[in-house]
């Protein structure tokens, strides 16, 4: 069965998918899912809900599954973003709150203000809900690695501070995993603060930079580990797994992102070969 899933991307949803994925298989999993209110790319459905509640808790279904494929000396690592309540995804039509970006979201509904958590201007926490709800599902939270980027996207308000991180959880199942300490330093990547810049890929404005990638999979798995990416967008998982010399597995919803995930992938195979015969 796994021979069907290993070192392809598979185009379908993650949601069906992963049940047909044996458990106790991957060694590891590096992804940054669709963040609450996202950006319209295609047929997403997670990312889409009208409250940031029901967003928490439909990531919280895949974590579990998640937890049930990763090895028991595997890792887990969630790159997730933030967002205030009033921008992007919670379209605000008219008044004093509406935006010229608002039209960029118009056919998401969202839920209406209750004064409380969903207020205009409340930063919302999305990144440690989800942690703690995987803490409560059994998860061991490792590291709460903070990704400071030279280049954000500029998100400019006259009455807050410039938002340029994002968080990467470091999660696993069990107290004995593969960690590779020494080799963390020598790449200087055993501080929990990394400097990284964006890489945007072509279509896909939201990608993972392969150098923010590399380094986690070179000390938290070990050549020919399998590594999963449930939700892969333009294939920077992939990329990072074969240049490390790893397998990988991916799941992507969307259709035109798996052809640019191939088609990358396909260029980074011959890449490393014509590498490794110089070598």
């Amino acid at each position: 069965m796994i021979r069907d899933f290993l070192n392809k991307i598979i185009c379908g949803n993650t949601e069906h998918l992963i049940k047909e994925l044996p458990g106790n298989l991957i060694n590891l999993i590096i992804t940054s899912p669709p963040y609450f209110g996202c950006r319209v790319y295609g047929n997403e459905t997670l990312g889409r809900e009208e409250s940031p509640i029901d967003y928490i808790n439909n990531l919280l279904k895949y974590t579990i599954e998640f937890k049930r494929v990763l090895h028991k000396e595997g890792s887990f690592y969630l790159n997730i973003g933030d967002i205030y309540f009033g921008t992007k995804g919670f379209s605000r039509n008219k008044g004093s709150y509406a935006r010229k970006t608002d039209k960029n979201y118009f056919e998401h509904k969202i839920v209406k203000p209750d004064g409380k958590y969903l207020q205009y201007k409340q930063l919302l926490m999305l990144p440690e809900r989800i942690a703690i709800g995987m803490q409560s599902q059994g998860w061991i939270l490792r590291n709460k690695i903070i990704w400071e980027k030279p280049n954000p996207v500029p998100s400019y308000s006259p009455d807050r501070r410039y938002p340029v991180y994002e968080h990467i959880f470091h999660f696993v199942k069990s107290r004995k995993y593969f960690f590779d300490l020494e080799i963390a330093k020598k790449l200087n990547n055993h501080r929990d603060i990394y400097r990284n810049s964006i890489e945007p890929f072509k279509e896909h404005q939201a990608s993972f930079p392969t150098s923010l990638i590399k380094p986690l999979i070179i000390t938290t798995s070990k050549e020919d580990d399998i590594v999963f990416d449930p939700f892969m967008g333009s294939g920077t998982t992939a990329v990072a797994a074969i240049e490390t010399k790893r397998n990988y597995i991916g799941f992507e919803i969307n259709e035109e992102f798996c052809q640019i995930a191939n088609k990358r992938i396909k260029d980074a195979n011959v890449n490393t070969r014509y590498t490794l015969n110089l070598v």
